[in-house]
């Protein structure tokens, strides 16, 4: 006894009878290739796919499906179709959607002045630099009113920039996408006396809750003692007079640059730097505005040579302790002491060392690939010049490849400030946060 086959034109039939706007959230999932290849399957699809019309009758919901899948540049573009499809790109809806799509870049700034954003492969090509990555856009902070600012977080497409002018008394959040800005004053009581203490003495983060979804910005000084102040954002009664909270510090931290405000898991994070407490990290909820605290791998109380960061889903120590190698630490099963795992380690090879053959600069990994690859970047003061760069570290050889982010950004050389860390491009508007002065600019130069 045979088995009966099903009929192949049967299912085809079943399929041509889906509603239309099933048939176009599905073929607007496919390459430019295969939509083109859609058109020849038969008069309707070819006639549905051509239909103007019918696009513009298609649910909001399925609009903001079909748009949020397209290249930053292509919504820019969109923007100007007409006016229903500009109002829904301005949407929350929108910007969570695109968010949700969105893979993690890179932003690099020049010499405090000049922002990069870049696009990533998931899987990059170590063989050919320009393969890995393409730049999404570029824009001079000389368009912030103050011009020099250093980068203090990212989350969701967002900067917080803390100026370096002495004459500032605001801090800046940015969207580069949206071309939009941001500025909140400092504290002045506390400003005053930060003005007499060393610079270091300051401790940023900046992060979004769990629950609520508000972005928050932590500021903790230690003068003496420890004070911690959150800033809310769009929490302000009125336009522009948001004010900075203070809460209980938690334990002393650390001083270290390189480790400012890890943000993961709704939680931002820094080195304890305390006597009876320095194998401590501090996690700091940005829901319950708690501290809290979990130990670290056993690396050393020299936090200078160490960096803190969230990498993919892991919080990971970068140990440059070592005169020849570089161990990096995971924390495997977040908040569990006991899964801090020794991933990976890497040599100092000559091109971490300097010119003049020291090898005390720093590593700190930037964003690690599906494959296990690591992007990475290295510092290096000496005296008033800089050595940096950036590398892979490739999880398959076991070795490290140079970018070359002097060709690539065209930075003129040593002496040259070059700060890189991770960047989710969105479509995020400052304007959903109630009461904040948000200020749109124009010199943003896509590519």
């Amino acid at each position: 006894m045979t088995k009966s086959r099903k009929n192949p034109k049967l299912k085809l039939q079943n399929f041509r009878n889906l509603p239309s706007e099933v048939i176009i959230d599905i073929v607007s999932r496919l390459p430019a290739r295969s939509t083109a290849l859609c058109k020849c399957v038969c008069k309707s699809w070819r006639d549905l796919i051509q239909n103007r019309e019918l696009i513009k009758k298609l649910p909001p919901e399925i609009v903001i499906e079909i748009l949020s899948r397209l290249s930053i540049r292509t919504i820019g573009t969109c923007k100007r179709v007409r006016k229903s499809w500009r109002d829904l790109l301005q949407t929350r809806q929108f910007a969570d959607s695109h968010l949700s799509k969105s893979v993690q870049g890179l932003v690099v700034c020049c010499d405090w002045l000049s922002f990069d954003f870049l696009a990533f492969e998931d899987e990059p090509d170590l063989e050919d630099p320009d393969v890995y990555y393409k730049r999404l856009a570029t824009f001079d902070s000389c368009e912030l009113v103050i011009s020099i600012f250093e980068i203090k977080g990212s989350v969701n497409g967002l900067l917080l920039l803390n100026p370096l002018s002495s004459i500032a008394d605001d801090y800046y959040i940015c969207n580069p996408i949206t071309r939009e800005y941001l500025q909140f004053p400092f504290d002045t009581h506390m400003q005053r006396l930060i003005d007499v203490q060393p610079y270091e003495i300051i401790n940023y983060g900046f992060g979004v809750s769990k629950v609520t979804g508000q972005y928050k910005v932590v500021r903790i000084t230690n003068i003496r003692k420890s004070i911690c102040h959150v800033y809310t954002l769009g929490a302000g009664k009125t336009l522009g007079k948001g004010k900075w909270r203070r809460i209980d510090p938690g334990l002393p931290l650390g001083k270290n640059k390189h480790s400012t405000g890890a943000f993961l898991n709704g939680c931002l994070h820094w080195f304890v730097e305390d006597s009876k407490n320095s194998n401590l990290i501090s996690c700091f909820d940005l829901e319950t505005e708690t501290f809290s605290t979990f130990s670290h791998p056993p690396v050393s109380m020299f936090k200078s040579y160490e960096v803190l960061v969230a990498l993919g889903d892991c919080l990971c120590i970068c140990d440059n302790r070592g005169e020849h190698e570089i161990a990096f630490w995971m924390m495997k099963e977040y908040g569990n002491d006991e899964s801090w795992t020794k991933e990976f380690v890497i040599g100092k090879t000559p091109e971490l060392v300097s010119d003049y053959g020291q090898s005390n600069g720093i590593v700190c990994p930037i964003k690690i690939f599906k494959d296990g690859h690591v992007l990475m970047t290295w510092e290096e003061h000496l005296g008033v010049n800089m050595l940096s760069n950036m590398f892979y570290y490739s999880n398959k050889t076991k070795t490290t490849t140079l970018f070359d982010a002097y060709n690539v950004f065209g930075i003129l050389g040593a002496g040259s400030h070059m700060e890189a860390l991770f960047f989710t491009p969105s479509f995020l508007s400052l304007k959903s946060f109630r009461n904040e002065l948000v200020t749109e600019f124009s010199y943003f130069r896509s590519r």
